[in-house]
């Protein structure tokens, strides 16, 4: 068994540079690869991993992730709503595909990921502004939507356990009007308040959560 999973992550690793080398070259597309025989979230695990949680930041975890939003993502990345490295492989896939992906990963269990402590000011401030926003600026709570512990529900993803340089990376998006497919432009709205550091510090703190972590209250 050991010996299995130690070929499969040198496999799957050797995959994952052939496909951010294909990301960088201009005429390079998802269909280069022979995906024959594969279940649609095998291709998937060449990035994400075969149980939804990457070592690598630049691919966000899946692992026990909504399976609505998964849907939602795909579709969107499919359709050129949202814009990224995902929208040639979502154009491979059809709608079956898309809910066999997103239940698959949905099933996968997170693993934690020790990360160095955040300052205990940083902590404090970003669970302030995670659990009661900031209403003098008119920013909403994060928990409003995504849950005391991060969770989230439906098509809200959870938050707790993600990659901080992920999310970092989205709220910035979101804040630039990169990212565009938020339901009723919420999270542009709420990112658009959110300065350089703030954004850090709350992606700081929800990666830090574990995925059944209760968040202590704020003092």
């Amino acid at each position: 068994m050991g010996g299995a999973v130690t070929g499969r992550k040198f496999t799957t690793y050797v995959l994952m540079m052939g496909i951010m080398y294909m990301v960088n070259e201009p005429r390079a597309g998802a269909d280069t690869i022979d995906t024959t025989g594969q279940e649609p979230y095998e291709q998937c695990g060449y990035c994400h991993e075969y149980d939804g949680n990457p070592v690598m930041s630049d691919f966000p975890r899946l692992a026990g992730q909504s399976s609505t939003y998964i849907v939602k993502q795909l579709k969107d990345f499919r359709s050129g709503l949202r814009k990224g490295r995902m929208t040639a492989t979502a154009e491979m896939l059809n709608d079956q595909d898309i809910e066999t992906v997103a239940h698959y990963f949905n099933q996968q269990a997170p693993r934690s990921k020790e990360l160095p402590a955040l300052a205990r000011q940083e902590t404090d401030r970003a669970r302030l502004m995670y659990l009661q926003g900031d209403p003098g600026r008119g920013i909403t709570a994060c928990a409003t939507c995504h849950g005391q512990a991060g969770q989230g529900v439906g098509d809200i993803p959870k938050l707790a356990g993600q990659h901080d340089a992920y999310l970092v990376k989205q709220l910035t998006e979101f804040r630039s009007r990169q990212r565009i497919n938020d339901a009723g432009g919420q999270m542009r709205k709420i990112a658009t308040d959110l300065n350089d550091e703030e954004i850090r510090i709350l992606a700081g703190y929800l990666a830090r959560l574990s995925a059944a972590a209760a968040v202590e209250a704020p003092r």
